[in-house]
């Protein structure tokens, strides 16, 4: 950007394996700075001094940096950007910690009842000790562990793949939209995504807004009470769970009895959200999303992913021609 954007340089390019070639005048010589597949490289002529000249462009880049900034900050009002997916690697994240909790759950079950003793002698004459272990407790509190951080995990797939479909159905158009949504709320996101005249949709959305408060906000803000359950009341028969309640009426806290959580429902309230998310006119996201291309937002305004949305079968036929187009540009084949 520093020799083609700002300084206006010439440029030739693209050729095979090479995006572009800038020819740079140094100390009477003439270099090139070529992107190739591999990544930046200087082309030295005979005698050259390509370190000379790498400084010469460093300090040219600090010099530069106020330009950078303004012209990053135009280019968020525009649709000439790509929006980077990170939907695989957080799916996949989520499946491997929701299998890992599930595992360690059928452990734990598998293993009530079991006891594991040691027992040995004391330094002093006579003195024995012994130890209990319970494995079916460890291993339910590690499946609760990696439950908490599985629904997590979704959640941060969740907001990522809202965001991705938004683009997709043509509900954001530039960086500057995109970034306003990111910085909005969760709810925000399914606002736009969902049609909340729908019953359907409103169901799923408040339900799944209802796990992120039972289980994620709950983790994020100490961990008091994944029901509100946060206080005991010293009552004259013992302990009695008082409740923090999420929508008070007469007051904003209620007596409670205790009750093991179903750890079991999170993930099938999760998987009836997904199953509203990709049906009806959102159905072919599902198929762009798992490709983990990034959201191209010149196609939301010439009209591509509004075309390649219409059915599944437009967008198979949409993906198979980018996915080769982006394989080509990695490998430089033009």
């Amino acid at each position: 950007m520093l020799l083609v954007d700002l300084l206006e340089f010439e440029y030739s390019g693209p050729f095979e394996k090479l995006a572009y070639s800038i020819p740079v005048e140094y100390k009477g010589q003439i270099y090139r700075v070529n992107y190739e597949k591999f990544g930046m490289r200087i082309i030295v002529p005979e005698n050259g001094d390509p370190q000379g000249l790498y400084r010469q462009l460093e300090k040219g880049m600090k010099a530069a940096k106020r330009y950078f900034l303004w012209r990053a900050d135009q280019a968020a009002g525009t649709d000439n950007l790509n929006l980077v997916s990170k939907c695989h690697s957080l799916w996949e994240k989520y499946l491997f910690l929701r299998g890992r909790s599930e595992n360690l759950r059928d452990q734990a079950e598998a293993s009530k009842g079991e006891v594991h003793h040691e027992k040995g002698s004391g330094d002093h004459e006579g003195s024995i000790w012994a130890t209990f272990s319970f494995p079916s407790f460890e291993y339910k509190q590690q499946a609760d562990w990696l439950h908490e951080a599985a629904v997590d995990a979704f959640f941060a797939w969740c907001e990522q793949a809202l965001v991705h479909v938004a683009v997709l159905l043509g509900k954001l158009k530039n960086g500057r939209e995109i970034t306003d949504l990111l910085n909005g709320n969760f709810g925000d996101k399914c606002r736009l995504v969902f049609n909340y005249a729908d019953p359907a949709d409103k169901r799923a959305c408040d339900d799944i807004l209802a796990l992120r408060t039972e289980i994620r906000n709950y983790v994020a803000h100490g961990s008091f009470g994944k029901d509100g359950s946060t206080f005991q009341f010293h009552s004259k028969v013992g302990a009695v769970p008082l409740k923090i309640l999420d929508a008070p009426k007469s007051g904003s806290f209620a007596f409670v009895t205790e009750s093991d959580y179903d750890q079991r429902r999170d993930f099938e309230r999760i998987e009836r959200f997904l199953s509203q998310l990709w049906s009806g006119k959102r159905e072919p996201a599902k198929l762009y999303i798992e490709t983990n291309l990034p959201c191209i937002l010149t196609y939301v305004t010439n009209g591509k992913y509004q075309r390649a949305m219409r059915t599944v079968e437009d967008m198979k036929a949409f993906l198979e021609g980018l996915t080769r187009m982006w394989d080509d540009a990695a490998n430089m084949d033009w």
